[in-house]
């Protein structure tokens, strides 16, 4: 878990020593330097320079001499945000490709999530899955067969004492990558009537909670969760923690296992966690958190189950010229 996302130093560093080494790494060098500053153009707060960044990344590319798999998904971000779909899915692919060559091994699942985003956005849920599903390969808890007794009994603990039970017991280290497709199968699973759908919720909390705590840890070595309240009580005070709480749709992956558990004839594991979400005062989150809140207590009110989404195929398509 990064509290804050870290950045490369390594850019730097290469810079600062660039005259004691080969001619290649200062080819290596400049072509980071590119790089950043084509990110630097993207992020600009006066208005993304979208010609200027993509002329850095390709030159990135040329410079490098080599794969340059970041800047090719750089270059697939610039496609994705213009609505051009199908030539950002080639740069995407190509980067995922590349990805032995990536600096930061975990960036390839940022290829992959872009990839599940964009068939998402195309209604293309079959798609979406696969690609989550690739993200999910490499989460031992959930895709080793060695765990499967593992996967039977965390679900157990939920449905037989509840989740404030479960998040008692057990920790997953190390797979905090695997959240965001932990979340959307969740969400994804409960929207078509699938099963999973609770477990993935689970996951994804799980993994939120473990990572909440170790570095609440940091600062407070004794602290255990207890109850849901008391973790968010103590986790919502330190900013770190509440924005990675909120950036990884803690509050809504809650309400979607709630209303998985309702529609799945277990209304009395609802009724806490939509309670919780009903009567916290999530205003120090933000409007996001406070969706669910209002969802929440009109759950109480009167229960329903959302109707399926429509997971009918459609192309990906050039935009018109």
């Amino acid at each position: 878990m990064r509290f804050p996302h870290l950045l490369l130093s390594l850019t730097l560093f290469m810079l600062l020593s660039a005259t004691l080494i080969p001619a290649q790494t200062d080819n290596f060098v400049e072509a980071w330097f590119l790089y950043e500053q084509g990110k630097a153009r993207l992020e600009d707060p006066e208005g993304p320079e979208l010609g200027e960044a993509l002329l850095s990344f390709q030159e990135a590319i040329d410079k490098r001499g080599a794969p340059f798999p970041e800047a090719e998904v750089a270059i697939g971000d610039i496609y994705f945000q213009e609505g051009a779909l199908a030539l950002a899915k080639l740069q995407y692919e190509k980067a995922y490709k590349l990805r032995g060559g990536m600096e930061i091994a975990e960036e390839k699942y940022t290829v992959l999530y872009r990839l599940a985003d964009l068939h998402e956005g195309q209604d293309m849920y079959a798609d979406m899955d696969r690609y989550l599903q690739q993200v999910l390969e490499d989460q031992p808890y959930f895709s080793d067969e060695q765990y499967r007794s593992f996967k039977d009994a965390f679900l157990s603990t939920y449905e037989d004492k509840g989740l404030e039970h479960l998040l008692k017991l057990y920790r997953m280290e190390g797979v905090a990558f695997s959240v965001p497709a932990h979340a959307k199968l969740g969400w994804f699973y409960y929207r078509t009537g699938r099963s999973g759908a609770i477990l993935h919720g689970l996951f994804a909390l799980d993994i939120m909670v473990t990572e909440a705590v170790k570095e609440l840890r940091r600062v407070q070595p004794g602290f255990v969760f207890t109850t849901m309240e008391d973790f968010l009580d103590t986790a919502l005070q330190r900013d770190n923690i509440r924005e990675y709480l909120a950036s990884g749709e803690f509050f809504k992956t809650l309400y979607y296992l709630a209303t998985a558990t309702y529609a799945a004839s277990r209304p009395s594991l609802a009724e806490p966690i939509w309670q919780l979400l009903a009567a916290y005062p999530l205003e120090v989150v933000g409007p996001g958190a406070l969706t669910y809140a209002d969802l929440a207590a009109r759950q109480l009110k009167s229960p329903w189950v959302d109707p399926y989404i429509n997971t009918s195929v459609r192309k990906i398509e050039y935009p018109l010229q």
